[in-house]
């Protein structure tokens, strides 16, 4: 699902959705699932080159997913839906009723981590230590980290607490870009990631595999062609009748269940458990790699 809740957040959303030929590319998908890119050539009698501008309005907007597949005609860009509904929220205004203070966490400015390979992290300029080695973790370069990744275990962060005595917290939003982690390369390969805040389960993403069919937007240069190159954008929310992600809810924890108060430290952990049914890894990407050049982003809306 897609779900807004502003809908001035929609632009990309509307433009991709303002064509009969992308309207037409949707319902292909919604009826036969996943297709070819020289399918939908074929079938609106269209250029391949047109096709994929087409097809990369609906990805850039979140409506469809891409990935590649290998046969006997050599690879293929397969498209199928990336969203079963799309909700705009007109009502909500909670960023507009109250004061917002937001922060960015680089990922290698975790706190805590246990560690599992395949393992390793990166600055913009190399690899920190060596691949498949948890001890790198600890090394001091790994401050400058702009990815990390992990076959399961977690990374755990401070959340810059804003909260004063005399304001309430309407609303906590917090965005990361995730990816699953596989041995080698897996466009499917499932992954249960797990998001708790003070100790406390927020609820489960399932990324749906490991990026690699195309460059990450601000990757380095040098930053290996068979490794991750980009996530999906995950937004987790926390409010007054539970926890989202993604605009779907995950759970029924609230922001009165995790007793936030001002001047206390706020744990924030990403995980994939040992015992999860989907033991898939994670890709977490920072500034300078992936498609969003950006850490992990905290929106603290306050009134």
């Amino acid at each position: 699902m897609i779900y807004l809740k502003d809908f001035k957040q929609g632009r990309l959303l509307y433009e991709a959705l303002d064509s009969d030929v992308r309207l037409g590319i949707l319902d292909e998908l919604l009826q036969k699932g996943e297709l070819n890119l020289a399918y939908f050539a074929k079938r609106f009698n269209v250029s391949n080159g047109a096709i994929t501008a087409h097809v990369k309005k609906l990805h850039a907007a979140g409506l469809i997913e891409i990935s590649t597949s290998s046969g006997i005609r050599g690879t293929q860009k397969i498209c199928s839906l990336a969203a079963d509904k799309i909700v705009i929220d007109f009502l909500t205004h909670a960023q507009e009723e109250g004061r917002v203070e937001s922060a960015q966490i680089d990922v290698g400015q975790y706190v805590a981590y246990d560690v599992h390979p395949t393992c390793g992290l990166a600055t913009r300029e190399s690899v920190v230590g060596r691949f498949d080695d948890p001890a790198c973790f600890s090394f001091p370069d790994r401050i400058r980290a702009g990815i990390l990744w992990m076959g399961y275990g977690y990374v755990e962060y401070l959340v810059p607490n804003y909260l004063t005595e005399d304001t309430r917290l309407l609303e906590l939003r917090i965005s990361l870009e995730l990816a699953s982690e596989a041995p080698g390369y897996a466009a499917y390969y499932p992954s249960d990631i797990t998001f708790s805040l003070n100790g406390k389960a927020l609820g489960v993403y399932q990324s749906k595999g490991e990026y690699n069919d195309r460059t990450g937007s601000v990757n380095p240069s040098w930053w290996y062609g068979n490794l991750g190159q980009y996530g999906k954008k995950v937004t987790l929310t926390v409010g007054s009748d539970g926890t989202y992600i993604g605009g779907v809810r995950a759970s029924s924890v609230r922001l009165s269940d995790l007793g936030l108060k001002a001047g206390e430290q706020i744990h924030f952990r990403i995980s994939v458990p040992e015992n999860a049914e989907h033991r898939g890894g994670f890709t977490l990407f920072g500034r300078g790699f992936g498609d969003y050049d950006e850490g992990i982003v905290c929106h603290f809306i306050c009134k």
